[in-house]
């Protein structure tokens, strides 16, 4: 591990190595400097479960910034927002979300999905049953949420993938970003006028909610980007996972605890977003380091979810362990709304996918290990398997 002239090694986010294989950077900084400037990038870093999970719920930091990327990108909205703005927010756009909607979308719409996406490529190229799934899946579901047309869910693409690619620091041209911005808040100020009754999230929120066009707009852009990028992430890496695992892919006799079991600890183990950003309301102090008002912050849920002071032997893969709830979502009141609905895309994909086939294996890359700058999954997965 290469150092720096202080002795720690580099935090470096574009560099492939690092990219790769953090883990070792991420245990250093753990034991050597929990909290920790980075005058290379400006920003201070905390790792270690119980800091992490004290910068996510402590009411000293804060996800509000007027300058933040996600602000020209989706515009005001839960992601930035705080106190009574954030409150109502989550209010209205909650019940969505919550465990009887998620039960119900399970049953009218993600197992719909699912089967028609693997008749779908299973007809096609069953090699790519990760690329499609991944970019299909979530974008089909939170169409269907919102209630918007299946149809639409490539032009969706399109407009949305240089909004992401923008947060995510990609070399995009903020004129590119805007005139898709723009294209797709025209596109979702003709959905909501046209909404009737009954058909989805965005009329809920234009007939039942105090939220206006505006403030709709921006939070369906949030909630599309989120649903999009961050499941299908998960995808991949659940199943590189399992393809490289023997005896994970369920079978008839498998429970859907086992199923869960393995997708929340692919979840801690290899989360789809290594940090998220905070900014210091006023001087913190966090194990012996003050973090001084208005400064930037990045909480390494990566780290927190390795932490061996949380789960025994964390870098292993074990379904089912003991230890605290991953901080894979967040936590306390920027804890993701959507995680539930993600969570259930993933188990109801696993268990589909484990009633047609009995087994899985990844042919391709030969190292199946996620990277990326912000969002971190196995590049180019393919997989072969048999069918049952």
């Amino acid at each position: 591990m290469t150092t720096m002239g202080d002795g720690s090694p580099p935090l470096d986010f574009d560099d492939h190595t690092f990219q790769t294989e953090p883990w070792p950077v991420y245990d250093w900084y753990r034991r050597n400097s929990p909290v920790h400037w980075s005058p290379q990038l400006s920003v201070y870093f905390v790792f270690g479960y119980a800091n992490v999970r004290t910068v996510l719920g402590s009411p000293g930091f804060s996800t509000y910034h007027p300058f933040r990327r996600s602000r020209p990108t989706f515009g005001v909205s839960l992601l930035d927002t705080e106190g009574a703005e954030h409150d109502r927010l989550r209010s209205a756009l909650a019940g969505s979300f919550r465990p009887p909607a998620i039960r119900a979308h399970v049953e009218q719409m993600v197992t719909p999905i699912v089967e028609q996406l693997l008749d779908e490529v299973f007809a096609d190229d069953p090699e790519l049953i990760p690329a499609t799934l991944a970019r299909e899946l979530p974008m089909r579901v939170i169409c269907g949420v919102l209630g918007l047309p299946a149809a639409d869910t490539g032009l969706l693409h399109r407009l949305m993938d240089p909004l992401i690619d923008y947060v995510d620091h990609a070399p995009v041209s903020l004129s590119h970003v805007m005139s898709h911005r723009d294209e797709l808040r025209a596109y979702l100020e003709r959905r909501i006028a046209a909404a009737g009754a009954g058909s989805g999230l965005l009329a809920l929120l234009r007939e039942e909610t105090d939220l206006g066009p505006a403030e709709i707009i921006s939070n369906s852009m949030l909630l599309m980007a989120a649903a999009t990028k961050t499941t299908g992430a998960s995808i991949v890496n659940l199943l590189a996972r399992v393809g490289t695992t023997p005896g994970t892919l369920p079978g008839p006799h498998d429970t859907p605890a086992q199923v869960t079991a393995t997708v929340v600890e692919t979840l801690r183990h290899e989360p789809p977003l290594h940090v998220t950003l905070r900014y210091a309301t006023d001087d913190v102090t966090i194990a012996g380091t003050t973090i001084p008002r208005g400064a930037p912050v990045q909480a390494c849920i990566a780290s927190a979810n390795r932490d061996p002071d949380a789960y025994a032997d964390p870098d292993r893969w074990q379904p089912g362990r003991a230890g605290p709830l991953p901080l894979t979502f967040g936590y306390s009141r920027h804890h993701c709304l959507g995680s539930g609905l993600a969570q259930a895309e993933l188990e109801t994909m696993l268990t589909s996918l484990g009633r047609r086939l009995s087994d899985l294996t990844v042919t391709a890359p030969d190292r199946p290990v996620p990277q990326g700058r912000t969002f971190r999954l196995v590049p180019g997965l393919r997989i072969a398997f048999s069918t049952r």
